[in-house]
């Protein structure tokens, strides 16, 4: 902690409040976001909360593909390419992906009934969204970044209660489609005025080494992407299953339980934000394996703590807030807890491989934890589903765990191979509290002196 805390303390005014507005707005983000939830559940029911889980996970599949050309690969080469190449070639191959996409996950069925134009209007409107506001982060305009996605999350809500409100008063009866068409337009308003922006920084279009530019953008998004989906596939691949063997109602209950669990992440994320861009700027491995395994203790109090109060909260609370029919949603919640605990670790040492350029060993890492709940989804969930729909949920969320402890394990054994250390390194000393209090002291003093 000392490492992270002395490092936080000596950054410019302006990048402290990059990261602290950046973390601020995830934190407003994620209270809108819950608020839809709640509406959601007691709108839906769990067999509506599970086919918008779907269309959100089929439009989730549909951007890490688009993100083969584009998201981070953008904010990575905006300021060393041509702006108006990038922007032509991530339009062009985000058309282009979204429609074959759309139409390889109808071939498979995994797109639920009636969903299909609708889910293709929705996925367009989004990735050209995300390019033209991962431009601006590439431009380093965070403020601006962050801005447009609260005002996207306040567009959404605002828009989802004016269109259920307008149902009930001309007594037309509102469907799941009723939150897809808030969402296009909570995309659609912001990704208009982002033109905006798109216009300023826009200079003369050439052709000139466009191939090159092209295969080169394809190349830096592989490996992040490949990463990404078989994450991706890891956290959601039960989803799937769920939706198979037990239904669309089970599966409504599995994703509250999943949802209220993974915002326990939002502090982890933020953490590995900051490490991210450290190691990514620092060439010294001794500092990078201190910073990660100080921020590996901070992250993993903080879950723990976060996961435990969770737990705490009765059944009859998730009854009354989301709805009869979520008070199953407890047995998610107990029995993800470990994988919570261990993915949010699992987030520091991913960050700190990346930040060393490793990409590859979060490609295994994730895809081993694929390739658990896979096997154990395929091998456990028919059985447990015979039995009953809970049986199901609650066989689907165990394995979902383990395959988190297992990427976890594996990350850990390949950090402490290649950094010569041990287990014990990751054990608290009496150390830690003294320097954590002192190093929040100086902060704070320093953040007076700013003002």
């Amino acid at each position: 902690m000392q490492f992270f805390f002395f490092y936080f303390c000596n950054l410019k005014t302006d990048m402290i409040d990059k990261i602290i507005n950046t973390f601020l707005s995830r934190i407003l983000i994620t209270i809108i976001m819950f608020a839809i939830v709640v509406i959601n559940t007691n709108s839906f029911g769990a067999e509506g909360t599970g086919t918008i889980a779907l269309v959100i996970l089929d439009l989730t599949i549909l951007q890490l593909f688009a993100n083969f050309v584009g998201g981070g690969t953008i904010v990575y080469l905006v300021p060393r390419k041509s702006f108006s190449q990038l922007m032509l070639l991530t339009y062009t191959w985000t058309f282009f992906c979204n429609i074959v996409g759309v139409f390889v996950l109808y071939v498979l069925h995994l797109i639920p009934e009636g969903f299909e134009i609708i889910l293709l209007i929705l996925s367009v409107v989004n990735s050209l969204y995300f390019i033209n506001i991962s431009l601006m982060q590439g431009k380093e305009e965070i403020k601006k970044y962050n801005n447009y996605q609260i005002l996207q999350s306040l567009i959404l809500i605002s828009t989802f209660v004016i269109l259920l409100l307008i149902s009930k008063f001309m007594e037309i009866n509102y469907s799941v489609k009723s939150y897809i068409y808030a969402l296009i337009i909570s995309y659609l308003i912001p990704l208009l005025t982002s033109f905006c922006f798109v216009v300023q920084h826009w200079n003369r279009l050439t052709f000139s080494k466009i191939g090159t530019l092209c295969k080169e953008m394809f190349q830096l998004g592989f490996w992040v992407q490949l990463a990404n989906f078989a994450q991706l596939m890891n956290y959601r691949l039960s989803y799937y299953l769920i939706e198979f063997y037990a239904g669309r109602k089970p599966l409504g209950i599995y994703e509250l339980g999943t949802k209220l669990s993974e915002a326990i992440w939002i502090f982890p994320k933020s953490i590995a934000l900051v490490q991210y861009a450290r190691l990514a700027n620092n060439s010294d491995s001794e500092y990078a394996t201190k910073l990660t395994l100080s921020l590996q203790k901070l992250v993993f109090v903080f879950t723990l703590l976060a996961v435990t109060i969770l737990m705490l909260i009765p059944e009859q609370t998730l009854a009354f807030i989301f709805g009869a029919e979520f008070y199953e949603a407890k047995s998610v919640i107990y029995r993800l807890a470990p994988g919570i605990v261990s993915l949010a670790c699992l987030t520091i040492f991913s960050h700190h491989f990346s930040g060393l350029g490793k990409y590859w060993i979060n490609t295994c890492s994730s895809g081993i934890g694929l390739l658990v709940t896979l096997g154990l989804g395929l091998w456990l969930i028919p059985t447990a589903a015979a039995v009953s729909s809970l049986e199901a949920i609650k066989t689907a969320t165990v394995a979902t765990s383990i395959s988190y402890f297992v990427s976890l394990l594996f990350s850990c054994i390949l950090f402490f191979k290649t950094t010569k250390g041990s287990l014990k390194q990751l054990l608290f000393t009496k150390n830690d509290y003294h320097i954590l209090k002192r190093e929040v002291v100086n902060l704070m003093k320093k953040r007076k002196n700013f003002m």
